[in-house]
């Protein structure tokens, strides 16, 4: 864990559920709070970098804080084999953001909101839920590599259903027999896996991540994901265009830049920028502290440059 770096392992109205801090902590009250939505999975150490590189920019005025996705932890509260206890799908992790919101930021705190893939879906579900309503002042919303329409028929969605409908078993045995192995050699794995480009948060929250509830978790909501992301709401982002910035890979196989192109030409005078610099829709794996320097500069200017 990065030094500074709180760990809070705590329910969210019953739902297991991780949440890294910097600067202010759960238990106190930001009066400026960045919060991360993650991608799919969710666990929060593969942000850390992230967060640790938006909050050296942006600690004089703001607290960062990034919340995992229910079941998305290995927590003290989750039963941790696969069919004991909940597996939550992708519904649930949209109330289970907006609960969070509700119980754990406090009344008056301006709430800059960042959603990474499938987390920039949830921000877009977050915003219609308060439109009729909130103590909190939602001040801008940064959607990375956002997806958030055509999951299914994109690229990544045409590969990956089939092994969503008919694998998932299997994926989690192949999962519990890589636990057997010893700690240490796990790590010396990861690292080969990956090579030496890849932060080592990355590579231990993979680790964390192998764990069969945690993949089968992962593996629900990804499958929920591509069945039911499917049209974008362009009234909810119509309504909120002042406050939502979006960032498309170049190359992304999730959301292809023709998706963006297309979404402009819905949504007149919307901030859409296509990355110029080669990151990818895993951006946490080998550039988190590029692109978490490039939120913190938006964040701390207050405006948005391409």
């Amino acid at each position: 864990m990065v030094a500074g770096v709180s760990r809070h392992d705590i329910l969210v109205r019953g739902q297991p559920t991780e949440v890294l801090t910097l600067g202010q902590t759960l238990h106190e009250n930001p009066k400026n709070l960045i919060l991360i939505i993650p991608g799919n999975p969710g666990v929060v150490s593969y942000y850390t970098s992230f967060v640790e590189k938006i909050y050296n920019g942006v600690s004089e005025t703001h607290s960062v804080w990034v919340v995992s996705h229910a079941g998305h932890c290995r927590s003290r509260y989750l039963s941790m084999w696969p069919g004991s206890g909940q597996v939550y799908n992708l519904e649930e992790q949209v109330k289970h953001k907006v609960a969070f919101l509700e119980d754990h930021v406090p009344c008056g705190t301006n709430l800059t909101l960042i959603g990474h893939s499938i987390g920039s879906h949830i921000i877009l579900r977050i915003l219609k839920h308060f439109e009729s309503g909130s103590n909190i002042s939602f001040v801008h919303n940064y959607l990375l590599f956002p997806t958030i329409e055509r999951m299914k028929v994109s690229p990544n969605g045409k590969r990956l259903w089939p092994i969503l409908c008919y694998l998932r078993w299997l994926l989690i045995f192949l999962t519990a027999l890589f636990n057997i192995l010893p700690e240490r050699f796990k790590a010396k794995l990861m690292a080969w896996h990956f090579g030496s480009n890849v932060a080592s948060c990355s590579v231990y929250a993979t680790i964390e991540l192998l764990h069969p509830k945690l993949v089968q978790n992962m593996l629900w909501m990804a499958y929920k994901e591509l069945q039911q992301v499917q049209e974008a709401d362009i009234t909810t982002i119509s309504e909120h265009k002042d406050r939502l910035t979006f960032y498309y890979g170049a190359t992304d196989g999730w959301c292809p830049a023709l998706y963006r192109d297309e979404l402009l030409l819905r949504v007149e005078g919307l901030t859409a920028h296509l990355c110029q610099n080669g990151y990818r829709h895993a951006f946490v794996l080998s550039h988190s502290e590029a692109v978490g320097e490039l939120l913190a500069q938006w964040i701390k200017l207050g405006q948005v440059y391409s």
